[in-house]
């Protein structure tokens, strides 16, 4: 039988070298979406569905839902924050072995601080603020990935309590500006002084006031970064504000009343 011409006009031997070596990358991204689709789903699943996360389906590709941040097909972020996620942190949230940053901050996470989160290798950023872990720091912290960036260290505060950096004082302890590494950054430190007569007085409003700022949540509101406690004081570390007190700009200070240029009037209707 005689061979028929085809046709088609045949392909260029460039294109066709050119599809062979495309093809392996196909065959591998489908199953890599479809793996991050299933182990997402998984732990949307154990959060007991909440509704924020209603995108979260088989109908489209994770790379879609608008939490996610995908490379190629590869799950590299996850941002939660402030989703009102109440049920502990799943194990498999590492099996998103791209995963490199990972916002969980502002939600209700409860428990210790959570060590699963020790076989996320690749993570980079990591925010877990503003939730409601309880107990110590655990001692093997380090186990976390070795490319995250800690912003500062417990020897960084303690090496800044000086008193150039006293910005205010009060009843109860000190307040401090302290640099926490070479870009500019500062954090606002309040150490709260113990001694044996106010020891239970003190330990009482330390705890009180972690306690208060823990659950408050407002952008308006100065965050709290972490508290270190000694035998000898307390620490409270929190975000700086550059504009210092409200007392200092709703009072006009002695030595402004004397040259009226530089008297501060808040302008609201009377």
């Amino acid at each position: 039988m005689p061979n028929l011409p085809s046709p088609f006009p045949p392909l260029p031997a460039p294109f066709l070298y050119f599809l062979l070596t495309l093809m392996p990358f196909l065959v591998i991204s489908q199953p890599l979406a479809d793996q991050s689709q299933t182990i997402l789903l998984t732990i949307k699943e154990r959060w007991g569905n909440p509704p924020q996360l209603s995108s979260w389906s088989t109908s489209s590709p994770p790379c879609s839902w608008p939490e996610i941040t995908c490379t190629g097909s590869a799950v590299t972020g996850l941002n939660l924050t402030n989703y009102n996620i109440t049920e502990p942190i799943p194990p498999s949230i590492c099996n998103l072995k791209n995963l490199t940053v990972l916002d969980l901050s502002y939600n209700y996470f409860p428990g210790n601080f959570p060590t699963v989160l020790y076989n996320c290798s690749n993570l980079r950023y990591l925010d877990l603020s503003q939730n409601y872990f309880v107990g110590p720091i655990p001692s093997n912290i380090d186990r976390l990935s070795s490319s995250l960036r800690f912003n500062f260290t417990k020897a960084n505060i303690l090496a800044g309590l000086t008193e150039n950096n006293l910005i205010g004082s009060g009843g109860s302890g000190k307040i401090y500006r302290v640099a926490v590494n070479n870009s500019g950054d500062y954090v606002a430190v309040k150490k709260i002084w113990t001694n044996g007569k106010l020891d239970n007085k003190l330990e009482k409003e330390f705890s009180a006031e972690v306690d208060t700022l823990g659950t408050i949540r407002h952008c308006n509101i100065v965050k709290l970064l972490c508290c270190i406690s000694s035998e000898d004081s307390k620490l409270l570390v929190y975000e700086y504000m550059e504009n210092q007190s409200l007392d200092k700009w709703l009072h006009v200070k002695k030595r402004r009343e004397t040259d009226p240029a530089r008297r501060v009037v808040l302008d609201w209707p009377k």
